[in-house]
């Protein structure tokens, strides 16, 4: 197992580490006061990640163009106004504090498109 040290006593699990469980320790917090949630149910599936004020769910996946043939997904995402930003798990792996920067920006733009 590779362990990543910053030089301060702290360790960063980075080959055995879960790329969701990675992304959440970026979000989990409200950053910039967007609030996500993990592991959120819908009817019939589940989002890995959303935030309802963005109208923006994230979904870690090892083949984002995989398509989906999910119409009830499709018309809920329809209904709220809802996008599935889809995150290659390898990218996660390698630097989940960029993905997770990358996310909180789209998520505070859109955040603010929706206030309005």
């Amino acid at each position: 197992m590779a362990i990543r040290s910053d030089g301060n006593g702290s360790s960063d699990r980075m080959n055995k580490a879960d790329p969701k469980t990675l992304l959440w320790e970026h979000l989990k917090d409200q950053p910039q006061g967007l609030s996500f949630v993990r592991d959120h149910t819908t009817g019939d599936f589940v989002l890995p990640f959303y935030c309802e004020d963005a109208h923006l769910a994230i979904e870690v996946d090892d083949d984002p163009f995989r398509p989906k043939n999910d119409g009830a997904r499709e018309r809920w995402q329809e209904r709220h106004k809802v996008d599935i930003m889809q995150v290659p798990p390898a990218h996660v792996l390698r630097n989940a504090s960029e993905v997770a920067d990358a996310i909180i920006d789209i998520a505070g733009r859109r955040k603010e498109r929706f206030a309005k």
